[in-house]
């Protein structure tokens, strides 16, 4: 009987470990900045840029913006510029992407794209944990995310988001992305 109330005293504390291991405690400890000005009860119309600053480990910048634009299409008061419009506008006027987004620039190209807001990623570090030398694929991400309007320039959402993966760069980047929009996406009512 007293080693059936261990297994379960100890049933109890992984369940209470696992529990405390949520998104949750994972956002509480990524930095992130809302500005007052970004009112998600009216409708924005946001064009995710390219993201800058990856290497050739990162795998497919492209899969990380897609995924940046499904994630933002979540909250119902945000329409996501088309990828194509975007790609054709940086090409025609021969914007050099470089992940900055100075007020000129933003304005620039939000007229041009129909946007009231840009959103840039940039990829930070991306690295294999020495620690896990058995899992090759196994990969730590750091990303930083940046929503400016076009009208002012003003920046309205600014995020860092890290993560790990097992199955790769692209999983870990994507993983990093989410952890740095779950504070908007909360706002924006998403559960």
């Amino acid at each position: 009987m007293k080693r059936f109330y261990s297994v379960l005293f100890l049933a109890a504390v992984c369940a209470a470990l696992v529990l405390n291991c949520t998104p949750a405690m994972v956002k509480a400890v990524q930095p992130y900045s809302i500005s007052p000005e970004f009112d998600l009860s009216r409708t924005w119309r946001i064009a995710v840029l390219p993201p800058a600053g990856g290497s050739s480990d990162t795998g497919d910048e492209g899969g990380l913006r897609e995924f940046a634009e499904l994630q933002l299409m979540k909250i119902p008061t945000v329409v996501v510029v088309d990828r194509s419009k975007v790609d054709a506008v940086l090409k025609e006027q021969e914007f050099s992407w470089s992940g900055v987004v100075d007020p000129q620039t933003a304005a620039r190209l939000g007229g041009l794209l129909g946007a009231n807001a840009l959103m840039s990623i940039r990829i930070g570090q991306v690295k294999h944990d020495p620690f896990f030398s058995d899992s090759p694929n196994q990969r730590d991400a750091e990303v930083s995310v940046r929503i400016v309007s076009v009208e002012n320039g003003s920046v309205l959402y600014s995020a860092q988001g890290q993560s790990s993966s097992f199955e790769g760069a692209e999983e870990a980047l994507k993983g990093a992305v989410l952890t740095a929009l779950l504070p908007l996406l909360e706002k924006g009512g998403v559960k």
